[in-house]
């Protein structure tokens, strides 16, 4: 019986593997040729990636009724993703655009609904189904709601033909970006994290940061930048480079939950600073028409304020906690690091150089990235290693498929959302709220979309958070008159941000597990420290500048200047140290100083530089006068 099972479980090993390896294989081919059919490459993706999941299931150890229930799904999977591919060929596909989709046709689609939620439940958790379920519900129960949100009602069927069997819905742009782009990105992390760029950014970071006030702290956000702008997961991330960053940032004097806080901030930032930024980037490319390109050098700023903020923060908590640089630590020679490393940095060079330098659609780009680092890989593991890196590419494969698997299941939940939300006209809808509730005022029209974003965006995968987010509220800033690439980021920003506000802060509990704190504590303390992820969107609708594109240098310069005072303001006003302790005044006046720069007025402006460099000049001739900086001490 132990034989037979063991038999089995290298049967389904062998099986995964291969078909690990051919969606891999699939992706790289689909962007190299496009002759497979838009709507078939979805379906293939799509089904590819659930037949992957229900594998997973059954090599686990689990109960026999759960086996045999993961059993059931898995030929269910295959069996409508047959029908799936033989009914969505051109020529099939515009008969049914003619006449219509058929009673099995309906049924199928059904259970593919079904099947989604069910998935989604198993691979995310709660969250994103029951969105899924209200909004269905809202498609449904249409007539019997308020006037505001009321519409004439749907049937069962005609939801299910227009969320199942068109481009508008399941199949629909979000499911397409992850065909397109997404799980590229997630084969070129994959390549970096075997190939042992990981660590290499790890040790950099250290090596650069280790000697500073709060070294270990600052390594956190430098290395969690680096490593999150790659993963697009801030959970992943936390995890990933939290194991090592928290230990050390409690070991020198910072508290269990500041420690989880400022790994919770620093790998969720990841998702909003370029080159990579996550999937739910190249979903807002696909959404938008605005190239990839474009979209990370609007990013580009306001991503370098964001850890500016948080590495400001973690330097003033560690004068206030007077925790001293590590002066007589053995720490790794930045030099060394990357005169031993340097290659690491080749493949995002390659992808930089290819989506700036040439102008290379996102695809393309990963494409000869990935190129860049198989060579490398390859050729560095044959001369050092004398071996072909093998066991390298076959876990690359695995766990490239496995990751894809919930970006995917998050996309095609968020296409039942945007199904909804087209079919309704709910967006239209939302707007005129908004427009009613503020007034027309648009800082109150932002305030409320941030609020609206955040909610939507709790509990959900960064993609999908971002995709329901823009589905419903970006209508209301197209109409106040915000372009189209400010509304989208604004959005973005306020559903990535989810992740570290309670109380559903997934990247803070995730971290507050590592640092053993205060769960709660954790979330409110990264609710603190991020407190720039909340200003900057806000920044960038009042002073486009920010997003350099299509903006001229002198008002980019003054965008700058406004946002780095009103950040370092900030941070310093909260954490209540800048050279040396702050009393209550000081940090009240620090803290209204930054409100005044975020007014749009060139007045309220120039008041408040005026005012921040008094506050700094008086800050730094009283720690000149204690003692507490040399004499030659800039406000730098």
């Amino acid at each position: 019986m132990q034989n037979q099972q063991s038999v089995k479980g290298k049967t389904l090993r062998h099986i995964l593997f291969i078909l690990s390896v051919a969606i891999c294989l699939f992706h790289l081919y689909i962007t190299m040729n496009t002759s497979v059919s838009v709507m078939q490459s979805r379906v293939i993706h799509l089904f590819s990636l659930m037949l992957v999941w229900y594998l997973y299931r059954l090599q686990k150890e689990q109960p026999i009724g759960k086996k045999i229930f993961s059993s059931i799904f898995l030929l269910v999977v295959l069996a409508l993703g047959v029908y799936y591919l033989t009914q969505t060929t051109p020529d099939v596909i515009r008969e049914k655009g003619i006449w219509g989709i058929t009673s099995l046709d309906m049924v199928v689609g059904f259970l593919l609904l079904l099947l989604i939620l069910e998935t989604s439940r198993q691979a995310i958790g709660l969250a994103l189904p029951v969105i899924a379920l209200v909004f269905l519900s809202y498609a449904v129960l249409g007539p019997y709601l308020p006037n505001v949100i009321a519409h004439r009602g749907y049937s069962l069927e005609y939801i299910t033909s227009y969320v199942c069997w068109t481009n508008e819905g399941i199949f629909g742009t979000p499911i397409g970006a992850a065909v397109s782009f997404v799980v590229l990105y997630i084969i070129f992390g994959e390549l970096l994290d075997k190939f042992g760029s990981g660590k290499f950014f790890i040790d950099l970071a250290y090596a650069l940061t280790g000697k500073m006030r709060g070294g270990p702290a600052e390594a956190s956000v430098l290395s969690s930048a680096l490593m999150g702008s790659i993963n697009g997961s801030a959970v992943a991330n936390v995890v990933t480079t939290g194991t090592f960053t928290i230990p050390l940032m409690k070991k020198v004097g910072y508290s269990k939950e500041y420690a989880g806080a400022v790994e919770a901030v620093a790998s969720t930032g990841g998702q909003i600073l370029p080159p990579v930024m996550g999937a739910a980037a190249f979903v807002m490319a696909d959404m938008t028409g605005i190239a990839y390109s474009t979209i990370i050098l609007a990013a580009l700023v306001p991503g370098i304020l964001y850890y500016l903020s948080l590495g400001a923060a973690v330097y003033f908590e560690a004068g206030r906690l007077g925790i001293q640089p590590e002066k007589n630590a053995k720490l790794l020679n930045a030099r060394i690091i990357m005169k031993q490393g340097y290659f690491h940095l080749l493949p995002l060079a390659v992808l930089i150089f290819c989506l700036l330098g040439f102008g290379f659609s996102a695809s393309y780009s990963a494409l000869f990235a990935i190129g860049s680092i198989l060579i490398i890989g390859i050729v560095r593991t044959l001369a050092h290693e004398h071996r072909f890196p093998w066991a390298e590419l076959k876990a690359v494969c695995l766990h490239a498929a496995k990751s894809s698997v919930p970006v995917t299941i998050a996309c095609a939940s968020a296409g039942i959302v945007i199904g909804i939300v087209s079919m309704t006209g709910l967006g239209v809808r939302f707007a005129q709220i908004v427009f009613q509730l503020s007034h027309g005022n648009l800082f109150m029209m932002l305030f409320l979309t941030m609020i609206a974003c955040i909610i939507l965006g709790m509990g959900l995968p960064s993609t999908a958070a971002y995709v329901i987010a823009a589905t419903v509220a970006s209508p209301a800033l197209l109409q106040a008159g915000i372009g189209l690439l400010a509304s989208n980021l604004f959005v973005f920003y306020f559903a990535i941000i989810s992740f570290i506000t309670p109380p559903v802060a997934m990247a803070a509990y995730a971290a507050s597990g590592i640092a053993e704190s205060d769960s709660m504590r954790t979330g409110m303390k990264a609710f603190q420290l991020g407190i720039a992820g909340f200003i900057i969107p806000f920044l960038f609708i009042y002073y486009p500048g920010l997003l350099i594109v299509e903006t001229s240098i002198g008002a980019t310069l003054y965008a700058i200047a406004i946002a780095v005072f009103a950040v370092l303001l900030m941070a310093s006003s909260f954490e209540g140290w800048c050279m040396l302790p702050l009393n209550l005044g000081l940090r009240v006046l620090m803290f209204f100083t930054a409100i005044l720069l975020l007014v749009p007025d060139p007045v309220a402006d120039i008041a408040g530089l005026v005012i921040a460099l008094c506050v700094f000049s008086l800050i730094t001739f009283r720690a000149k006068q204690k003692g507490k900086v040399p004499d030659n001490a800039t406000l730098s």
